[in-house]
């Protein structure tokens, strides 16, 4: 009987030391071409030039202030929300048509912002 006890006792503990899940702890996707080569998005390199337009309207004058040299800050925290884009009311937008950008920008902005939202 206590062998029995000890048994069970030792499965107890090790289902429960198994059983802990975070869904704070970000596992990155596979965006690369499936080799497990991940390219990086960021602000700076591939996302700013396809805001470059969108400052004729969002100088300063208007929100989110995309001007050369505060769109980066002026888009994250506020309009992005790291690791998520379904929740980014960036994407949200973009993808609801705002200025009809091709799904292949949309697409691009939803990958920067599931990587994390890197400035450089």
């Amino acid at each position: 009987m206590k062998k029995l006890f000890q048994l069970v006792t030792l499965i107890t503990v090790g289902l429960l030391m198994n059983s802990c899940y975070y869904d704070s702890i970000y596992e990155p996707e596979d965006l690369g071409d499936g080799d497990g080569d991940v390219t990086l998005i960021t602000f700076d390199n591939d996302i700013a030039p396809i805001f470059t337009a969108c400052a004729n309207c969002h100088n300063g004058n208007q929100a989110p202030d995309l001007s050369d040299g505060n769109a980066y800050n002026s888009l994250v925290p506020d309009y992005v929300i790291e690791f998520n884009a379904e929740a980014s009311p960036l994407y949200i937008k973009l993808e609801g048509g705002h200025q009809n950008l091709p799904p292949s920008r949309i697409d691009l902005v939803k990958a920067w912002i599931d990587q994390g939202a890197l400035e450089f």
